[in-house]
């Protein structure tokens, strides 16, 4: 049979042409309004716009899509329109904690009042460093401190006094002594009206000029004496204990009184109580440090550059300052802060470290840092989800934040650390925006539980939109908008429409256009280079088309070889001629934004048996899941073709020749069912023409992706061995409506020099490929003669007999 009923299809269904007036201009892109609005998504605006303003804990937002669909693009506007909407900020410090430094106090003000506090405190401890030190040098001050001091210096020398009058009687008299620990009272004995030191009496014994028994009498008295002069001296410590709890309290309170004055205006104006607390405790300790503090600040006042001077400085204002982590003095609007290179410290803050005079690592809450989480408190941190995923301890700590609005800064790395603190964690509002693919917000959504108390708003953005009238014009509003934008030439009508079409054929549906903007600027980018290059004021079609063969250049190392490796014969794929088991199937390779169709030889041979239909590909492992479950269809396939009435059992294999990457996917099921029905039947297989579709259990062809790539892979190995004029292509009637062919295939096809064919079931495809009919059923089951089925049916009895009965086939 070598005519067939199945007709090939006009070139005017091949491929979708934007008519030129359909441009809502006449000459240029120039002549249109530039686009200012995002077009086609719809849905993803709606949810972003729900969940920006939705301040509700685990209203953050999930936008998923594929790349160039401009994302982050619509995040920033509609983020740009709702930052507005009454915003509540804070600033945020960290101060000492002086009952605990481990521990540092967090202080949060509202909007503008944190720098306000740190400036009003720097202002208060600069007065305070400089009156401090000038309170002790008042005349008022030193008098009165002066008082106090001769008042103990009277008591001490009145008790001294009396003590010298006791024991004079006895031959004693009180006076200094001075030795290598300083100077200190001392009891001396009186021989012949002259003071000697108790050492000396010895020495008047030994010359004659004192008797031994005086001396016993001297040394008795002496020791008693001792005694009562050593409680006077427990006496006088006392005294001076408390003449200097006396004179510390005088000075604290004169300081307490400026320290009052100083800080009454804060406390006035920050009624709050960790700010009361903060300042009391900065109170009690300059007062327990007055003495450093005049000490220091007085070496200061007089230039004095020492560095332990410095030092103790430094400390006691470290002690005493404010860190102003977040400052929202000059924000009027929520933050919005996209984050496009997320660390652990940039995203949730660190804690610095510096190295002290002893050479270890220390920290302290001035070296307290905010990350921009932080930052975007009140407001919205962007960033793409791949970034915040690659690192776990990113994503546990951003789900504990999302999960219960806590913050915590901590250090990275506490190692060689001397001391390490906890600073207080920090409530937040903040509203997590991350791009992602929708597949992992899915597998997210089903693996962790608390994914979808986190996420609670999914934007989903479109890959593509239903080509219109009002999306050409659009389309036309965008080429003008990026023209003006990036000091592109603008589009004549030929150009803007060679890029819409490029724009659905992206898509794979002559009725859909695509919405990744970013490729479609990137064409106009490369067209408006070379229309520049060709001297040309506009892009015009032929420079897109120029484009386009420039990129497909780029990109066709691998296309170039495989088309080498089949013309020279490396890659085996007959073009001519016909074949029994072995069929021309076709299949995509991708390079990126280029994709690329070449001709695959799948075989399939079939002998006595029951093992069935064996996929080799499975046997080793190089089958994906889909394709294995197109291969058991088949099985299923011929059971309900063949096996009504009559059992059957066979041993086939079904093989991709010279595949070594792997095979995945269903294009080729029905490649793979007219190939066995060949080995079963042992009818060729034409070789000129190859075939594209899945199928299903009741035969019928269903659509497949990649069909304009598929067809013009084949095209080009047939133009490249030689155009005979009956080669062709068979594809599912479904993808004739994603048709959008080469020009070259379509002059092909208007010359009858090459044919493509739409079938819905597998009998046309064996009409067309084996030049029989396939066989209708007849109501006692067989098939009519000279019918493939029938072949097959009548095979498949011998093959089963022989195999129950293990005869050798002849």
């Amino acid at each position: 049979m070598k005519n067939h009923t199945v007709k090939p299809l006009p070139a005017a269904k091949l491929r979708w042409q934007c008519s030129q007036d359909m441009l809502p201009f006449k000459r240029t892109t120039k002549e249109v309004r530039p686009l200012q609005k995002i077009v086609g998504q719809d849905r993803a605006i709606e949810a972003l716009q729900m969940g920006a303003r939705i301040r509700s804990q685990g209203y953050n937002i999930w936008a998923s899509g594929v790349v160039g669909t401009g994302r982050m693009t619509t995040v920033r506007r509609i983020l740009d329109e709702v930052k507005a909407e009454r915003p509540t900020l804070s600033d945020f410090a960290y101060v000492h904690n002086f009952k605990n430094p481990d521990q540092p106090v967090l202080l949060r003000f509202p909007a503008g009042e944190g720098r306000i506090f740190a400036r009003m405190m720097d202002e208060c401890l600069m007065v305070i460093r400089r009156r401090i030190p000038q309170l002790f040098e008042e005349e008022q001050f030193q008098e009165s401190r002066k008082k106090i001091i001769q008042d103990f210096q009277t008591k001490e020398k009145h008790v001294l006094a009396e003590f010298d009058q006791k024991i004079r009687p006895s031959g004693f008299v009180l006076g200094q002594l001075q030795d290598e620990t300083g100077t200190r009272p001392e009891i001396f004995p009186l021989v012949d009206g002259k003071a000697v030191t108790i050492d000396e009496v010895d020495e008047l014994v030994a010359g004659g000029k004192l008797t031994e028994k005086k001396a016993e009498e001297i040394a008795h008295a002496y020791t008693a004496h001792q005694e009562e002069l050593a409680e006077i001296g427990r006496r006088s410590m006392r005294v001076l204990t408390d003449f200097r709890r006396e004179i510390g309290q005088f000075d604290q309170a004169a300081v307490g009184v400026l320290l009052r004055s100083v800080f009454d205006e804060i406390l006035q104006s920050f009624p709050r109580d960790r700010v009361r607390q903060f300042i009391e405790g900065v109170t009690a300790h300059i007062l327990e440090n007055v003495d450093e503090y005049v000490r220091v600040y007085r070496a200061k006042a007089t230039g004095v550059t020492e560095e332990s001077i410095e030092e103790s400085a430094r400390h006691l204002e470290r002690l005493t300052t404010v860190n102003l982590i977040i400052d929202n003095y000059e924000t009027i609007t929520a933050p919005v802060i996209v984050e496009t290179a997320p660390t652990y410290a940039s995203l949730f803050g660190t804690i610095e470290k510096r190295m002290d005079t002893r050479g270890f690592i220390q920290s302290d809450f001035t070296q307290i840092r905010a990350g921009t989480l932080l930052r975007a408190d009140g407001g919205f941190i962007v960033m793409n989800a791949i970034d915040a995923l690659s690192d776990m301890a990113i994503w546990t700590s951003l789900k504990r934040m999302m999960l219960y609005g806590r913050l915590e800064i901590q250090s990275s790395d506490s190692q060689m650390m001397l001391t390490t603190i906890k600073p207080d964690h920090i409530n937040v509002d903040v509203k997590v925006i991350l791009l992602g693919d929708p597949s992992v917000y899915l597998a997210l959504w089903a693996a962790d539980e608390d994914f979808h108390k986190m996420f609670k708003v999914h934007a989903e953005f479109e890959a593509d939109s239903t080509r219109s009238a009002e999306m050409i014009r659009n389309y036309c509003a965008f080429l003008a908008h990026l023209a003006v934008e990036e000091h592109l030439l603008h589009c004549d009508r030929g150009g803007a429409a060679a890029i819409i079409e490029w724009a659905v054929a992206f898509t794979d549906s002559q009725e859909k256009i695509s919405l990744q903007f970013s490729y479609v600027a990137d064409l106009l980018r490369e067209a408006s280079h070379f229309a520049r290059a060709a001297k040309s004021s506009v892009v015009r079609s032929e420079h897109v088309r120029h484009a386009l063969d420039m990129r497909h250049k780029r990109s066709a190392r691998a296309d170039e070889m495989i088309r080498e490796d089949i013309v020279r014969g490396r890659l085996l794929i007959d073009v001519k001629g016909s074949r029994v088991g072995q069929i021309n199937g076709l299949t995509v390779y991708s390079t990126g934004i280029v994709s690329f169709g070449k001709p695959s030889r799948i075989t399939s041979t079939v002998s006595a048996g029951n093992a069935g239909i064996i996929n080799i590909e499975r046997e080793v492992q190089m089958s994906g899941s889909i394709h294995s479950k197109g291969v058991y269809i088949l099985s299923g396939l011929l059971r309900s073709l063949f096996s009504r009435s009559q059992p059957i059992s066979f041993t086939a294999s079904v093989a991709f020749e010279q595949s070594y990457g792997g095979v995945d996917g269903d294009s080729a099921s029905a490649a793979e069912m007219i190939a066995l029905l060949s080995s079963i039947a042992n009818i060729p297989i034409r070789q000129d023409v190859a075939i594209t579709g899945s199928i299903n259990q009741k035969g019928d062809i269903q659509p497949v992706g990649g069909i304009n790539e598929k067809i013009t892979g084949f095209f080009e190995v047939c133009r490249d061995k030689g155009l005979t004029g009956t080669q062709g292509v068979i594809l599912p009637r479904q993808n004739v409506r994603d048709l959008m062919l080469p020009e070259e295939i379509i002059e092909a096809v208007t010359k009858g020099t090459f044919f493509i064919y739409s079938i819905e079931r597998l009998e046309e495809a064996i009409e067309i490929l084996m030049q029989m009919p396939a066989g209708k059923r007849r109501r006692d089951g067989s098939f009519p003669p000279d019918s493939v089925y029938a072949k097959v049916q009548a095979n498949l009895s011998v093959l089963h007999a022989a195999s129950r009965t293990g005869t050798p086939l002849a």
